[in-house]
């Protein structure tokens, strides 16, 4: 019924224009042949000058006519014979209403695409246009829907898995009950395959040397793990992207609140096989980049570095240092002075973060990163942690950054460590 009441095709000629900018839309299109050119003026949209975008096959242009009322802010001319489909907004409507499911869907869908259009402008996303409004793919509306609506969309996808029996079948059970407690969502793809999505948002923040803000490493209280990692945080239910790096200053990294100039997001997505649940996962990054404001200072403990004769520390860092062949040894010295920042995580644990040399997290990144980061973090002292390493706190207890701090290069000699914070 909704492709007899709501769906038609418009065939154009070369040069015909398919919608003008300034008039309120009332249909979306998809290109299902030939191609187009979409053109945006200074005077109708926000750009600076003219701006020309090829429209190629399956693109859809004025979807945001579906969902919201939109006025079009562009105009689009074939460029070849094209034939489009065309989806008339209130037939569309009136048949999905006519489905108490698909009608449950089809509300959150809106509900979570109006707010993408309304809160899309720089800096958090660019301008949404007759093409493309940020963070309404389907995948990016799905992670925000009520928790019934997910599961509903899960159930439906699960339904479509073939599974034989075994570590499979043990897989896919684990994943059908997350999806029932609305701790996974599941989706099916246009393309009919069936992925599970996780969406997070990234920080990619520069100082003014341009060394990335990383995560370093992680301290429950007991265990120390190093790692090297932008700092991020999973998108929550009913939540913008915006939003959820706003929740990563205010929970996660209060002292960089205020600090930092953001530029703009970029999206990047990862998918890989997951053995735990059987199914392809989907990782959306929602990558923020910002810069440190100039002059602004990171004003919060670090943490000291330990003398290896002290709390009888000196095996284990040793057995450490051993392990590492030299390009891991240099790599170690570059880093062993830099300041560590403990931020307080939940029950106890510490999140460790420190600002590196971007060409510093790359080879951190790479085969034997690990063993660096191990090495190094054994030298820390972490929050909780007594020794007699002579080191001086500040009146709260916490570490003073203004320490003194052996060197790996030569452990019998001191320096005093009074570099500024950032």
């Amino acid at each position: 019924r909704l492709c007899r009441k709501a769906v038609s095709v418009v065939n154009l000629r070369a040069k015909d224009d398919l919608f003008s900018a300034g008039l309120t839309a009332s249909s979306a299109y998809v290109v299902m042949s030939g191609s187009m050119t979409y053109t945006q003026q200074p005077d109708s949209a926000p750009v600076h000058h003219e701006t020309n975008t090829c429209v190629d096959t399956e693109a859809w242009l004025c979807e945001a006519a579906l969902w919201v009322e939109w006025t079009r802010v562009g105009k689009a001319e074939a460029t070849m014979a094209c034939s489009l489909l065309e989806v008339n907004a209130e037939a569309f409507f009136a048949r999905t209403a006519s489905d108490l499911a698909i009608r449950d869907i089809a509300v959150e869908y809106c509900a979570q695409f109006h707010r993408r259009v309304t809160a899309a402008c720089p800096p958090h996303a660019p301008w949404p246009t007759d093409l493309f409004v940020p963070f309404t793919d389907y995948c990016d509306l799905v992670v925000s829907m009520s928790p019934e609506v997910q599961v509903a969309i899960g159930r439906n996808a699960l339904s479509h898995l073939s599974i034989s029996g075994g570590k499979a079948a043990k897989a896919v059970e684990k994943l059908s009950q997350e999806v029932e407690v609305s701790k996974s969502i599941v989706v099916v793809l246009g393309t009919g395959a069936i992925i599970r999505v996780v969406s997070l948002v990234v920080l990619r923040a520069e100082d003014e040397r341009g060394r990335l803000f990383v995560e370093v490493g992680k301290w429950d209280g007991k265990r120390r793990k190093g790692t090297c990692q932008l700092p991020a945080l999973k998108q929550e239910q009913d939540e913008l992207v915006s939003e959820t790096l706003e929740r990563m200053f205010t929970k996660k990294l209060p002292f960089l609140k205020d600090k930092l100039t953001l530029s703009g997001f970029t999206r990047e997505n990862i998918e890989r096989m997951s053995s735990e649940y059987g199914v392809q996962s989907r990782y959306m990054r929602s990558i923020c980049a910002a810069r440190i404001i100039e002059g602004e200072r990171v004003a919060t403990p670090t943490c000291k570095y330990l003398v290896p004769e002290a709390a009888g520390l000196e095996r284990d860092i040793s057995q450490d240092i051993v392990a590492l062949d030299s390009a891991s040894l240099r790599l170690l010295a570059s880093v062993e002075d830099e300041p560590v920042y403990p931020i307080a995580a939940d029950k106890g644990a510490y999140n460790l973060y420190a600002w590196l040399p971007q060409d510093t997290v790359s080879a951190l990144g790479g085969p034997s990163g690990d063993k660096v980061l191990a090495a190094w973090m054994s030298r820390l002292e972490m929050p909780g942690e007594s020794t007699d390493s002579g080191g001086e706190t500040d009146e709260d207890g916490s570490p003073d950054c203004e320490s003194d701090i052996p060197r790996i290069g030569n452990m019998g000699r001191w320096r005093r460590a009074s570099e500024p914070l950032v």
